[in-house]
């Protein structure tokens, strides 16, 4: 999952990554929507289903003011998405994380943050109460790039234990202001924790699921194939560009490639979207 600067929500963990002009506190709504894919939503060792999706969001968000060396930060987001295919992975969320921000020097900042998240799934077993925290550092470097490294901890407990996981992360990314109003960026993440993974049936062993003792095995009606939980590691690497239109319309759109690896194989993804959103 990788930092979306000026998108307002962040599936897991809302981080703050752009750093407001010394004297100015920003804190308002924003509201948005997104058209994304995912060509593995059901993190398959062999194929995987792919499926569309529409998100809305509402969030409020308050930025420090750079006057002081220490200041606050505040996020919380409303979303809910619809799949074309999968409605059962069909969810509403919200999160909300406050956060500490220190400006060691002008345009460097570390910012302390941890969130709680409840999230409801059509399909009850994946909804989820999830916490944690990201530690980020952010350095504003010449001809207006910039730099950001981080590691963030996950907790979400869902209500089945197949789909509940830890995870540790870290990850970097560098990016740009072409213009005031033009940005790209560049992102890699690695994690290591949990992740449900379906196997399908032929994976099974014989007498039925009893080789994967403690891998939390279950059929998903969902996939329509057995589901178990294990520890991998996760890889992924992306690409977002964002413009803003006005100053209160603005687009981004982002790619990301996901590899997972464990004992049972690798789970690879690919995943985008588009996004328009609103700032009020």
């Amino acid at each position: 999952m990788f930092l979306i600067r000026r998108l307002a929500f962040c599936l897991g963990v809302v981080a703050l990554v752009s750093v407001p002009e010394a004297g100015l506190v920003f804190a308002g709504w924003e509201t948005g929507a997104k058209a994304g894919f995912d060509t593995n939503v059901s993190r398959s060792i062999s194929g995987g289903e792919s499926d569309e999706y529409l998100l809305g969001y509402v969030a409020y968000n308050r930025e420090p003011s750079g006057e002081t060396r220490l200041d606050w930060s505040f996020s919380a987001v409303g979303e809910a998405a619809a799949y074309a295919s999968l409605n059962d992975l069909d969810y509403a969320a919200v999160t909300i994380s406050p956060g500490l921000v220190y400006f060691y020097r002008p345009g460097w900042t570390i910012t302390a943050a941890p969130f709680l998240q409840a999230k409801g799934v059509r399909d009850s077993n994946q909804s989820a109460v999830a916490f944690g925290g990201k530690l980020l550092f952010r350095q504003q470097l010449p001809s207006d790039f910039y730099l950001g490294e981080y590691y963030a901890y996950t907790d979400s407990r869902a209500d089945s234990d197949t789909f509940s996981f830890t995870e540790h992360a870290l990850g970097a990314f560098l990016g740009r202001n072409w213009t005031r109003t033009v940005y790209t960026e560049l992102g890699y993440e690695f994690s290591r924790g949990d992740s449900f993974r379906s196997v399908g049936t032929s994976s099974l062993p014989t007498g039925g699921t009893g080789g994967f003792e403690g891998m939390h095995p279950m059929f998903s009606t969902v996939f329509g194939t057995e589901v178990i939980r294990e520890r991998v590691d996760r890889h992924a690497v992306g690409v977002t560009a964002g413009i803003d239109w006005t100053k209160s319309v603005f687009s981004v759109a982002s790619y990301t490639f996901t590899d997972r690896r464990g004992d049972l194989g690798s789970s690879p993804s690919h995943a985008g979207f588009l996004g328009v959103g609103y700032r009020f």
